[in-house]
């Protein structure tokens, strides 16, 4: 059976539940953002030389999921963590596929 707010016996439900939800989601994208900012700053150097050693040895650059798996980064913050790493200058990218390479200028925090 569907219910809806014509349907006998349905309610709305309290404002307490979204307001929890919505609580809940940020406290979600505030620890998000922590992580990857931790791993940004751990990791960039660490990153830095895993895409250049697999240019050295293959002549493209890594995967993005490559990149994820070797330094043991949450799938679901993977875009977010290449992203501020471009954005600091560690890494770049293009629209080409296996583009991820080591930023020409090394940035901030690479080092």
């Amino acid at each position: 059976m569907h219910l809806t707010g014509q349907s006998p016996g349905w309610a709305a439900p309290a404002l307490e539940v979204f307001e929890a939800a919505w609580r809940e989601q940020q406290q979600a994208r505030a620890e998000a953002a922590m992580i990857a900012r931790d791993a940004v700053c751990r990791d960039a150097q660490r990153a830095r030389e895993y895409v250049a050693g697999v240019w050295e040895r293959t002549g493209a650059g890594p995967t993005w999921a490559e990149l994820g798996d070797a330094m043991g980064w949450p799938p679901a913050l993977l875009e977010r963590i290449i992203r501020s790493l471009t954005r600091e200058g560690a890494l770049s990218y293009s629209p080409e596929p296996r583009s991820l390479t080591v930023a020409e200028a090394g940035g901030a925090a690479a080092g």
